[in-house]
């Protein structure tokens, strides 16, 4: 929290534009470990293309943001007990911020 290098990664529309990930599988016996410890993440279905534009065999999962309302909505049903159980109580008001950084594990792949 010092540095500030908590940020993670999601990816919001951007209409016209792409982007290129990693896939990655996920055990059925990890998949609530995965939802809980991404809590703050809103996950979409997707069916992913390999770099020639052709379409994976099978769906997959990527994590796009909520907005601050609407993850103290649908994630912590409108309860700010659960918001402050999960954020406050470390002084975090809102999750989506301007002011933080990367964490530098996500920068080693750059």
């Amino acid at each position: 929290m010092e540095t500030k290098e908590i940020s993670s990664l999601s990816v919001e529309p951007c209409p016209g534009e792409f982007i290129i990930v990693t896939v990655f599988e996920i055990h059925q016996s990890e998949v609530s470990a995965f939802i809980e410890r991404e809590n703050e993440f809103r996950f979409l279905v997707v069916v992913p293309e390999d770099l020639y534009g052709k379409p994976f065999s099978h769906p997959s999962v990527v994590c796009s943001r909520y907005s601050d309302e609407e993850y103290r909505l649908v994630r912590c049903k409108g309860n700010e007990e659960i918001f402050f159980q999960r954020y406050g109580r470390y002084n975090i008001d809102k999750i989506w911020q301007d002011d933080i950084l990367p964490c530098r594990l996500y920068l080693r792949h750059w």
